[in-house]
């Protein structure tokens, strides 16, 4: 859908743009897989092209619940415009262990519509997840990460509004990252 047209509230210290989150089904694979094929997907997320049975391949597992990874889709106003997943970090040691944490559980996502982006729908986006699935969902976790390239400064820039705290550095196929942190009670 081209929301190039739609008009936004600015979003200012008291408003935010609604987010609300549902599942990822099969029938999104069509528009994830457009949504990793626009350059700002490419540039930071899905740097190699891929296919619509790539794409299939690789959620349609996470869809059935067959794999610990828990996949949303973010909309405003019903219009889906982003794509979060989380999961605990234990679940996946390769991750854990390249971060240095076991404990607590992760964030990745991506803006999939060009429309939404630089208008605070980034900040929004993640306090949202945070608050509304990530927490509830991981109750007995204190910390959830989020890691980001340093050259995406947007990203980084939005997950310090959501809250959250640069912890680290690490390396990630070769790319320099920055490692943040948002503990519960923080997120108050």
């Amino acid at each position: 859908m081209n929301c190039a047209g739609l008009i936004f509230e600015p979003v200012t210290e008291t408003t935010s743009p609604p987010i609300t989150f549902r599942p990822v089904a099969e029938a999104d694979f069509p528009m994830l897989w457009r949504w990793l094929a626009e350059p700002h997907v490419r540039a930071f997320y899905q740097k190699t092209p891929i296919t619509l049975d790539e794409v299939a391949a690789k959620f349609a597992p996470r869809v059935r619940g067959e794999v610990p990874t828990r996949c949303h889709i973010a909309l405003s106003q019903e219009t889906p415009f982003g794509y979060l997943q989380s999961y605990r970090n234990a679940d996946w040691p390769e991750w854990a262990a390249m971060i240095g944490r076991d404990a607590g559980a992760s964030i990745d996502l991506h803006f999939g519509d060009p429309a939404f982006l630089r208008r605070g729908f980034g900040r929004a986006m993640l306090a949202a997840y945070v608050r509304d699935f990530v927490f509830p969902h991981f109750a007995d976790l204190s910390e959830i990460y989020i890691a980001h390239g340093v050259t995406n400064t947007a990203a980084l820039t939005a997950s310090q509004a959501a809250g959250f705290r640069v912890i680290g550095s690490f390396a990630e196929a070769g790319v320099p990252m920055r490692l943040l942190v948002l503990r519960r009670a923080a997120a108050g």
